[in-house]
């Protein structure tokens, strides 16, 4: 064996990072300073590619709004290293970033003949910057934010809903009940604010979007036992749902409940399930375009298109 052949034997090998451990990792490092990912103000909004625009959504948007919130961005764009200096610019020195996610289609192959059986995504990890953190690139200034309403956003919002479920104002509690395609709140008058209120609403919206007639939903079919796995998801679908039409319509839900108790319930549940945010992120987001009445090509997770990362980590 020759000296070379040697140590390529004996180097050590290098683990595949694990994108969904490292997404869950983040998540669960939020929350356990105290930060829910999913209820805080949007410092920016709009979280997009800024060569494409195309948006980020799903996981890549809860993601991204985080980190703006952690670092005080204001620009909701981003780019890779290789993208800035496509556009003339560079990321200044020092500046770290951040890893989004990407599903990269992979076929494959009959071993005989060769022809595509099968297409599978595959999740990579793909680097972006913040605008903020570049120096020199020639983009547009960022655009002001316009002034609005966030009451008749989020009044649009449910109007919008087609063929939704009746929202009636009777209960004690906030729930959706299947059998009965159903929401039920108390009356706007026992939430403490507008913002309150409608971060609810949605959640029990996006409850309503996995009945058979909508999405149909796997835990619909039968009834999720309370702990269960299937039960855990279809909460924190209804969670990143309700965070990302909140994010729509500018309403802030950082002052819904963010106690120990319900911090230590989501830590658990995470930390059981690696894939459990990445999988409830992408469902979510499905329920968002139902509710919204929006269509997307390609997959929901394919955000940003694969040509616009391709060369850019």
């Amino acid at each position: 064996m020759t000296t070379a052949a040697r140590r390529h034997r004996d180097r050590p090998v290098r683990e595949r990072p694990d994108p969904y451990a490292e997404v869950t990792a983040r998540i669960t490092a939020a929350l356990e300073a105290g930060t829910v990912p999913w209820r805080h103000p949007w410092l920016a909004r709009g979280h997009r590619n800024a060569i494409s625009n195309r948006p980020y959504r799903g996981i890549n948007l809860l993601l991204l709004g985080l980190l703006a919130l952690q670092q005080g961005y204001t620009d909701p764009r981003w780019l890779t290293y290789r993208q800035a200096a496509s556009l003339g610019g560079h990321v200044r020195r020092g500046e770290r970033g951040t890893g989004i996610v990407l599903w990269k289609p992979i076929e494959r192959r009959d071993a005989v003949d060769g022809e595509v059986i099968d297409t599978f995504p595959l999740m990579r990890f793909y680097t972006v910057f913040n605008a903020s953190q570049c120096d020199g690139v020639e983009l547009p200034e960022a655009e002001a934010a316009t002034e609005f309403d966030p009451v008749v956003r989020a009044e649009a919002v449910v109007a919008g809903y087609t063929g939704g479920p009746p929202v009636l104002h009777d209960a004690e509690a906030a729930y959706y009940v299947p059998s009965k395609d159903e929401v039920h709140l108390p009356s706007r008058t026992a939430f403490r604010d507008a913002d309150g209120y409608y971060a609810t609403l949605f959640h029990e919206a996006i409850h309503s979007t996995g009945h058979p007639t909508r999405l149909n939903r796997d835990g619909y079919q039968t009834a999720a036992v309370f702990g269960s796995p299937v039960y855990a998801r279809e909460e924190l679908v209804a969670e990143f749902g309700s965070a990302f039409l909140c994010h729509e319509a500018g309403i802030d839900a950082s002052r819904l409940d963010q106690s120990a108790a319900y911090i230590a319930s989501w830590l658990k549940a995470l930390q059981d399930d690696r894939r459990l945010a990445v999988v409830a992120a992408g469902l979510a987001q499905r329920a968002v375009d139902r509710i919204l009445d929006r269509q997307f090509d390609g997959d929901d997770h394919t955000n940003p298109t694969d040509e616009e990362h391709t060369n850019g980590e």
